[in-house]
């Protein structure tokens, strides 16, 4: 189930298990709202140091031999003087597109929610002060085919992935005003989702870099009475997907979310779907993430 825009009406619908109802008094909400204020407060200082990526830089040099004439110097050719000429070059970095992947399933929720939520928050202010850097974020999780948060007999359970912001047509007060709302839930079927968004993904091109930034906690599960993604299946198929991302020219930065004992237990297995783009974050230090998107979008 794709869902392509995330909306307050959407909220209100009480559809998406994943999205609070605005008017139920979540206390969950109150947490996010925290969480996300203060990455909007780290992202502006972060967006201050990247607007360099969204400016250009001209070198010029003059008394040449050949290149255009420079006006200032032609007084000199009456005193023997041929180097009258100048060049120069324009630096700049090239379009950026971002997506900006989240595993919602149940077991991020907690301090791995919490923080990941500012640090998504963070990127989204910095990407939004610069104006060559389009963003999208996309949230992955399962629903039941009833449509809301319990189990009824003859439910069925599908993948689900959110388009929840997309820079090209959001302002980013959605992310303060609508973000407070996601919570996790569900199970993790990582490998159907991206594979799912693949058209929602640009591929790198002369003029544009492209970036896919993941954030997961677990290895990738998902059944229902049609499918039984787990274990090789479902880990093979992920490291596909990864690898049909990468070969449209998209870097991959694919983070694990967890304490050490999670670190310790999946470590074989997220390193087989990632390869060298694994990285592995400690929950209390996931705000770094952010700053590496720093050094990823500044590098030439």
């Amino acid at each position: 189930m794709l869902v392509k825009k995330f909306t307050k009406s959407l909220a209100e619908s009480d559809t998406i298990s994943m999205i609070y109802r605005p008017d139920y008094g979540w206390g969950g909400v109150e947490e996010n709202q925290k969480a996300i204020d203060r990455g909007l407060a780290m992202g502006t200082i972060l967006g201050k140091k990247l607007q360099v990526r969204g400016e250009s830089r001209e070198t010029k040099w003059t008394r040449l031999d050949s290149g255009r004439i420079d006006k200032r110097l032609i007084s000199e050719l009456g005193f023997g003087n041929e180097k009258v000429f100048n060049t120069s070059f324009v630096e700049s970095y090239s379009d950026a597109f971002l997506h900006i992947s989240v595993d919602a399933s149940g077991s991020m929720s907690g301090d791995k929610w919490i923080n990941t939520m500012t640090s998504i928050s963070a990127i989204a202010k910095a990407c939004s002060m610069i104006n060559n850097v389009d963003l999208v974020i996309s949230f992955r999780s399962t629903q039941s085919t009833s449509g809301n948060y319990y189990s009824r007999r003859g439910d069925k359970s599908y993948p689900l992935m959110l388009i929840a912001y997309d820079s090209r047509v959001d302002k980013i007060s959605k992310v303060r005003n609508l973000f407070k709302l996601l919570h996790s839930s569900g199970t993790t079927p990582e490998g159907l989702c991206f594979e799912a968004i693949m058209k929602e993904i640009e591929p790198a091109s002369k003029d544009k870099d492209s970036y896919f930034l993941n954030f997961s906690d677990g290895m990738p599960m998902f059944g229902n009475d049609d499918i039984d993604y787990h274990n090789n299946t479902a880990i093979n198929h992920t490291k596909k997907m990864v690898k049909e991302i990468r070969s449209r020219g998209i870097k991959v930065l694919s983070y694990f979310i967890g304490d050490s004992y999670d670190m310790e237990r999946s470590t074989s297995t997220f390193t087989k779907m990632y390869g060298n783009d694994a990285q592995f974050v400690n929950v209390t230090s996931v705000l770094s993430i952010a700053k590496t998107m720093n050094k990823a979008f500044l590098k030439k």
